[in-house]
């Protein structure tokens, strides 16, 4: 849904006449556009829905808008607009999408590479390196310029594109525990950093790191000039430095730095090409131990698709780890749903201070699934 602030372009404001007249229905009073401005957006996401829906009962409707208001994430994601290829706009991309989702909207991203311009193949690979991050994650631009395809700009561009998406994919079963967590509690997907420590006065102003969930630091560069970029704040705490994709995306500018919280276990899936290829099998765990040898984290299944999930047919699992001497076991623990636990290899990933060390168990509904030697 496009233009639905709405937008008129020849009309007063941009929009429509304060005094035209709606004729309401569905429960909804006649008015004037100034008692409906606000919430026309909305309304329009909500429709659309409920039109998808009536049309494919079976299927979970998917409806993208570029206004909205509070309440309005229940019924479609949104985007911030028509911006521009420059690096200015790269700048505000962040800030905006963690505003909306302290606003209520989870579900928001804007156009990465700029809607509109032609930009730059290197602001492009920039872009798209932090992006895939976003919660809603799409490239866009208008017909008027340059094609803004990943292949469009190079070889060189289009293998940091892949890198950066191949990172987005490998983060799904993480991702999709944060939107069940959003529809539970409200917590946006994306976070201020400040949400990682609210007594840290410092992180109020930053907007440029930010969180994923409780759990990822994602440091990104997005200055055209690297070297005189103001250093970000960032939360105290142990947090640890990984790739997901090869080595090289730890030092590529283009690809954040993405660290992992002392006390976590981020579920992470394998490279796909899209999301339903194959089921998550291997599931990874990326173990990060606190100062007590201890970590723990969520992982949200279902379906995918449709709403067995409504009467019971998902996992909920809790992951924990816990070192004693030289190993650390891994447990888990189904805390909630209906669903089978899959019958599944679990790769260990253990981020320390000096490297990773890896092992392999196999999933359960409760118990031990590995103890894997430090050393």
């Amino acid at each position: 849904n496009d233009m639905n602030e709405p937008g008129i372009f020849d009309g007063p404001d941009h929009s429509m006449p304060l005094d035209a007249q709606h004729r309401g229905g569905g429960g909804l009073p006649a008015g004037q556009h100034r008692q409906y401005h606000n919430v026309y957006g909305m309304l329009m996401v909500e429709a659309s829905k409920e039109g998808i829906q009536a049309a494919n009962p079976d299927k979970r409707p998917f409806v993208l808008s570029r206004a909205n208001f509070i309440g309005g994430h229940r019924h479609a994601a949104m985007w911030t607009g028509d911006n521009v290829a420059n690096w200015d706009h790269l700048y505000y991309a962040t800030p905006m999408t963690l505003n909306m989702g302290l606003s209520g909207q989870p579900f928001a991203g804007a156009d990465l590479g700029g809607f509109v311009d032609d930009g730059s193949a290197a602001l492009f690979a920039r872009w798209m390196g932090v992006g895939v991050f976003m919660p809603f994650c799409r490239a866009h631009a208008d017909n008027q310029g340059i094609n803004k395809e990943p292949w469009s700009f190079g070889p060189s561009v289009e293998a940091i594109c892949k890198t950066a998406l191949e990172r987005r994919y490998r983060l799904m079963p993480y991702l999709y525990t944060l939107f069940r967590e959003a529809s539970e509690t409200g917590l946006p997907v994306i976070r201020p950093v400040f949400f990682a420590d609210p007594t840290d006065l410092s992180l109020r102003a930053e907007d440029i790191a930010f969180t994923i969930g409780a759990d990822l630091l994602v440091v990104p560069n997005v200055s055209q000039n690297p070297g005189q970029a103001t250093a970000p704040a960032l939360p105290g705490g142990i947090w640890r430095t990984i790739s997901l994709v090869g080595e090289d995306s730890a030092t590529d500018i283009n690809q954040p730095d993405l660290r992992v919280r002392g006390g976590a276990v981020v579920p992470i899936g394998p490279v796909m090409q899209y999301t339903g290829q194959f089921p998550t099998d291997p599931l990874t765990l990326v173990v990060s131990l606190d100062t007590s040898g201890s970590a723990q984290g969520m992982l949200y299944e279902d379906a995918g698709e449709g709403f067995d999930h409504r009467i019971g047919q998902y996992r909920l699992a809790q992951y924990s780890a816990t070192q004693s001497g030289n190993n650390v076991t891994i447990e888990v623990a189904v805390l909630d749903g209906q669903m089978q636990s899959p019958a599944r290899q679990i790769n260990i990933e253990i981020v320390t201070d000096t490297g990773v060390v890896t092992g392999t168990g196999t999933d359960a509904d409760t118990g031990v699934i590995a103890v894997i030697p430090l050393l």
